[in-house]
């Protein structure tokens, strides 16, 4: 199983310095070592939170594969009691050879 987390800026959040996003990310993530940086992701904007702009906004994303189900939900309540300051993150996880599917954690 693989799981994918991108970060939507909340309105007026305007960090798009990669390293510095990367770094801020990383020391999020730091209780979980199985995420990798994945740069930028485009998605559906009708999947946005904030931003509706017909042209979208690439969101940040790491991803963790040969994920377990109890990885899974703890990335899940991790998520849901600590929100990345400023962000609001998607989740999708997905199978091999299968598309990946929205994983509601709130």
């Amino acid at each position: 199983m693989r799981i994918r987390l991108m970060f939507e800026p909340k309105p007026g959040v305007q960090c798009n310095v990669n390293e510095m996003f990367r770094c801020y990310a990383e020391n999020y993530l730091s209780d979980f070592p199985q995420f990798v940086w994945g740069g930028y992701i485009v998605m559906d904007v009708k999947e946005h939170k904030y931003n509706m702009n017909a042209a979208g906004e690439p969101f940040y994303q790491f991803v963790a594969t040969d994920v377990t189900d109890e990885l899974l939900t703890q990335v899940k309540e991790y998520v849901k009691t600590n929100p990345m300051h400023g962000y609001h993150t998607h989740m999708h996880v997905g199978m091999p050879n299968e598309n990946e599917k929205v994983v509601a954690y709130d």
